[in-house]
């Protein structure tokens, strides 16, 4: 899959959070570059459906605006001598969806590689929780009533095309889900027919309804849950009163001591005190930090980044890893070093050549240890890599 931007599906990111954001839906035709079916296909939809694996809720079906239950289109395998009970049955998916039912992907990006390098690019710059939903829809059936849903939602059209109708969110925005009927929400604010390559923007309460034109639709919906005020504060609060100030335990029941009240004051203006003294912006940093690891988007490469330490040698570049670090006293030629929370003891050479390491430069594993020979050098490194203090520089 070809690697996708946040401005693909925004264009001007200055326009989009000025005049759109949170505000009013957005429409973008022919934004997405190339083939969209490289983002996901109905190819690879036929891919997935026939895996032994895959269960609800990852697949719900709607049919005539009502959900098909589980059991309509799931079915039992033995794997290994075992039982794996409700996994989805891909001939009942295809007769459901040939008698007029869409089909709703949940959460692609826990099961699709690709779909979670597509969601990374949205978490890493709204720093919320992001979740990717395809829905199909066979031609000229319309997939769910005239709703909203509470969170933000892009979509992108990925084969076929869908007619879609949009309304401003109401005031007061409402959380949760709701159903409209169409009489009652008058005149759209958007009308559209998107094609291959389209892309909407829905803020969160964003009344809307859609219907499969021609050969059936294919659309991904990527699913940012918004962080309200009370949702980061409430994480501000979490991390302030994780202090041992607050770590006592008081019986505040009816045989409670007189002073408990006045102790309960204090910590009370303790915990404002702190609140006052936040760094707001450092904070919205960590908040935004926070946001971004959130479940459905992480990654990592471990299994690689082993094998490829195994096969270091004194030619190796390497760099200073993520592992935080810290340096002791030079004891009798060795210094103490803590990495991660953890008490190490290397050759002071070695400590030195860490504390003139710059964050931008890098060293060739034979240059580690110096006055050893390479080999033991390179076999320092090593260890050193393992721990993360040191991370292996890309080819290249």
């Amino acid at each position: 899959m070809a690697n996708h931007a946040f401005a693909d599906l925004v264009g001007d990111e200055q326009v989009f959070f000025t005049e759109y954001f949170n505000k009013k839906p957005m429409l973008r035709k022919n934004a997405v570059p190339g083939d969209p079916r490289d983002i996901l296909s109905l190819r690879k939809l036929d891919q997935l459906v026939n895996l032994e694996v895959i269960r609800p809720p990852y697949i719900k079906v709607n049919l005539k605006g009502d959900g098909v239950p589980e059991q309509g289109y799931s079915r039992n395998v033995v794997v290994q001598g075992q039982t794996i009970t409700d996994t989805v049955d891909p001939e009942k998916i295809y007769e459901l969806y040939r008698a007029g039912a869409t089909v709703t992907w949940c959460s692609l990006n826990h099961i699709v590689p690709e779909m979670r390098d597509f969601t990374r690019v949205i978490s890493e710059k709204m720093a919320v929780r992001t979740d990717t939903v395809a829905f199909l829809t066979p031609s000229a059936k319309k997939g769910y009533p005239p709703h909203h849903d509470p969170v933000d939602l892009f979509i992108v059209q990925l084969e076929g095309s869908k007619h879609w109708k949009l309304w401003n969110p109401p005031t007061p925005r409402l959380g949760n889900n709701a159903q409209y009927t169409l009489e009652g929400l008058g005149e759209p604010e958007i009308e559209v027919s998107l094609q291959p390559g389209d892309v909407l923007y829905l803020p969160y309460g964003t009344p809307h309804a859609a219907t499969a034109e021609g050969s059936g639709s294919l659309h991904l919906s990527i699913m940012m849950r918004p962080r309200m005020w009370r949702d980061l504060l409430r994480e501000t609060l979490d991390d302030l009163v994780g202090a041992d100030v607050f770590n006592e335990y008081p019986h505040i029941g009816e045989a409670r001591a007189a002073d408990v009240e006045a102790v309960f004051k204090e910590k009370i203006h303790e915990l404002v005190a702190r609140l006052e003294s936040v760094d707001t912006s450092a904070e919205l940093d960590r908040l935004a930090d926070l946001g971004r690891h959130l479940p459905g988007s992480s990654k990592g490469n471990t299994f690689q980044a082993i094998a490829d330490m195994d096969d270091m040698g004194p030619a190796s570049r390497l760099r200073r890893g993520k592992a935080p670090l810290a340096f002791g006293e030079d004891d009798n030629g060795r210094t103490q070093l803590t990495v991660n929370g953890h008490k190490i003891a290397v050759p002071t050479p070695i400590a030195e050549t860490l504390a003139a390491l710059g964050p931008d430069a890098s060293i060739t594993a034979s240059h580690v240890f110096p006055g050893v020979d390479e080999l033991r050098s390179a076999k320092a490194a090593q260890g050193l890599t393992r721990l993360g203090v040191f991370e292996l520089v890309p080819a290249g």
